[in-house]
């Protein structure tokens, strides 16, 4: 039971506690004439009288009696809130895809000799080493109560083939000697084919597993096929390349316009003329894209002070980026971001299904009143009493299937709005000729502009100048 005196400092101030019991709020009372407020003392006192002992801040009250802060709340105590445990950690013994791109100089020349785009390993080495996910840190409330901290998440290993876990999950190790394959946070390791000299006649066309080498080039209507990486020393004419992970070209993608090259992962070529290039990644040149098509779920980025894009067309999912765009002359230059072909055929596929299966529910009704009808005359007959139950079923149906296609198509519409942010970059100028279109609107470039970057805003395409940060 509290004493008088208690009872007498708990009517200079009122004490509130959070929900949660992390924090305390004091309003102290704005004293009488005759009267005195309440010391730090007691406030502490009944604090501590009520289990409040964790986070108090002694200070703020004696300062806030000091400066007569009366009537107004006042946090004087935060409890503390529990950290979550460090997720599992990998370090990987070996360059990644993003570490390993090439460089480019001021001229837009690709340095190649300092990287290894195709990296090799033996059996038995370490790919990836995992350290172990850590407990969480507990926190305290303001009554001094223990609360757990979440504990971090034991994260799996992205394994492939012929890579296996050790028995104590810290390590992943190759199970033979080949290429590293990294693509999509997953590890593999797959076998290397090396071509010493051109895909020509003397070796043929390659269709395989692992990844490959040519030291030459690949000549005219010859093709690699492969599910590794690719890596061609010279140029690539009219050739047809199908590789799953990335490919990197130091030299040049041209001929007559026969050429198709096909990567899962990201492309690398020191410029390209009349061809098509189609990657899940960048696609990044080291000087030119001339009449090409090109598509990418990535970027397009053609590299240099030097670097242009030129007439044909580009499609990329975030950002197409160069120096100049067009050309004086006007070439048409089809230019396209913010658009995913995949996602807007999916889109369109559900439009067309709701609609079809919304006609589909007008017209049964006539007929399904019709059946029952019958049935309540006993006039059905065996045929026509299936047609009825199967139309029962499509009619009881109908809302759960309107339904998850509206939910399937407001999914995609919050997909395609993370493309809100797409731009199109003309470091140095872009020409008239040029086409931009964000999605489903376009604007046609009508004047020369310098240093500009193209974006869309509330479904209208503005042009702004190019700070490069």
């Amino acid at each position: 039971m509290a004493t008088p005196e208690a009872q007498t400092s708990k009517n200079k101030f009122q004490c509130t506690v959070s929900k949660d019991s992390m924090a305390v709020s004091i309003i102290i009372k704005k004293p009488a004439s005759n009267e005195m407020p309440p010391s730090v003392e007691e406030i502490m006192e009944s604090l501590y009288t009520d289990g409040i002992t964790f986070g108090i801040n002694e200070a703020l009250i004696k300062k806030s009696l000091d400066d007569e802060n009366y009537n107004n709340p006042i946090k004087i105590a935060d409890g503390e809130l529990p950290k979550k445990g460090i997720n599992s950690e990998f370090k990987y013994h070996f360059d990644t895809a993003q570490d390993h791109k090439p460089q480019v100089d001021d001229d837009g020349r690709i340095d190649y000799k300092n990287i290894n785009f195709i990296q090799n390993i033996e059996d038995g080495e370490v790919l990836v080493t995992r350290t172990p996910a850590q407990a969480g840190i507990p926190g305290k409330n303001v009554y001094g109560k223990l609360i757990k901290g979440p504990d971090g998440r034991n994260l799996p290993f992205k394994n492939g083939v012929n890579t296996a876990e050790s028995a104590d999950g810290t390590t992943l190790t190759a199970t033979c000697s080949g290429a590293i394959v990294f693509l999509y946070n997953k590890v593999s390791v797959n076998d290397v084919m090396v071509i010493k000299g051109d895909i020509d006649f003397n070796v043929g066309n390659l269709d395989c597993r692992g990844s490959v080498r040519v030291s030459g080039s690949v000549t005219t209507g010859f093709s690699i096929k492969t599910d590794g990486d690719l890596e061609v020393n010279g140029n690539v004419e009219d050739a047809n390349l199908d590789v799953s992970g990335n490919i990197m070209v130091k030299g040049g993608f041209f001929g007559k316009g026969d050429g198709i090259m096909k990567a899962g992962g990201e492309v690398y070529v020191k410029f390209a003329e009349g061809q098509k290039i189609f990657a899940g990644g960048d696609i990044i040149l080291g000087g030119e894209a001339i009449n090409c098509q090109i598509e990418t779920s990535g970027n397009v980025i053609v590299k240099g002070p030097k670097g242009k894009i030129l007439g044909g067309s580009t499609k990329a999912k975030k950002e197409i980026h160069a120096s100049y765009l067009g050309s004086e002359s006007g070439t048409l230059t089809e230019l396209s971001v913010a658009y995913d072909h995949q996602l807007m055929k999916k889109y369109n596929e559900c439009v067309k299904e709701h609609e079809r299966i919304t006609a589909d529910g007008d017209r049964i009704k006539d007929v399904l009143i019709g059946l029952v009808r019958l049935k309540l005359d006993g006039k059905i007959s065996k045929e026509q009493t299936e047609v009825l139950n199967k139309l029962k079923k499509f009619r009881d149906e109908l809302p759960q299937n309107l339904k998850t296609l509206e939910d399937e198509q407001e999914a995609i519409q919050l997909e395609l709005k993370k493309l809100e942010d797409a731009q199109i970059i003309a470091e140095k100028k872009v020409y008239p000729g040029v086409k931009a279109t964000f999605g489903l609107v376009y604007r046609e470039i009508m004047d020369e502009t310098e240093r500009c970057v193209i974006k869309q805003e509330n479904g209208k395409i503005f042009i702004s100048e190019y700070n490069p940060k």
